[in-house]
């Protein structure tokens, strides 16, 4: 009986982890403050894997709470892998747009892309780095236009705060992201 308890307990638990919707997308990162000069940045690619995870729909207002991972590749700076919970609020019109409002929260590990060098006995030899771990958030909006049942395209901006980032002078490192995606709608909902 006991040995039931604990399977029929692990598939619940199970059925709440199925995720509802995955999302994938590609973007470009900048290390800057946002901008609007979208087009003009240059190009530093991002890739996106998300999953939600608890979706609450009604006619208008849909709120989804998941999972995202995410890598990203800075040519002079960094490269980044981030896990993330995530938070959706959106309105969807009549006409099938849904307008959202994104937030994050999670970790970030930075690798730097070339050699790091640390100054011993007044010369420079080459250090290991194992990479930065850092907490962020992220905040920004969103469109999410349906081209089925199933699939929906979307696009996003999001402003990035992550830290401890630098030494005391620079706490912080700030980051947009701009990207476009798919959305699928599992069969299991």
């Amino acid at each position: 009986m006991l040995i039931l308890l604990v399977l029929l307990n692990h598939s619940r638990s199970y059925a709440q982890l199925r995720p509802e919707a995955l999302r994938f997308s590609v973007a470009n990162e900048t290390t800057s403050l946002p901008s609007f000069r979208l087009l003009k940045l240059p190009v530093h690619p991002a890739f996106n894997v998300g999953a939600d995870f608890r979706v609450k729909s009604g006619k208008h207002w849909q709120k989804s709470l998941g999972a995202d991972v995410y890598y990203y590749y800075h040519r002079l700076a960094e490269h980044a892998i981030m896990l993330d919970a995530s938070y959706r609020l959106g309105y969807r019109f009549n006409f099938g747009l849904q307008v959202n409002l994104l937030t994050a929260l999670g970790y970030k590990h930075t690798i730097l892309p070339g050699d790091k060098y640390e100054l011993k006995d007044g010369e420079y030899k080459k250090a290991r780095h194992f990479g930065k771990p850092m907490a962020n958030v992220k905040v920004g909006l969103g469109l999410e236009y349906p081209l089925s049942e199933k699939y929906s395209v979307t696009t996003d901006y999001k402003v990035m705060l992550a830290a401890p980032s630098g030494n005391i002078y620079i706490p912080f490192a700030l980051n947009n992201f701009f990207g476009a995606g798919l959305k699928i709608k599992l069969e299991n909902n």
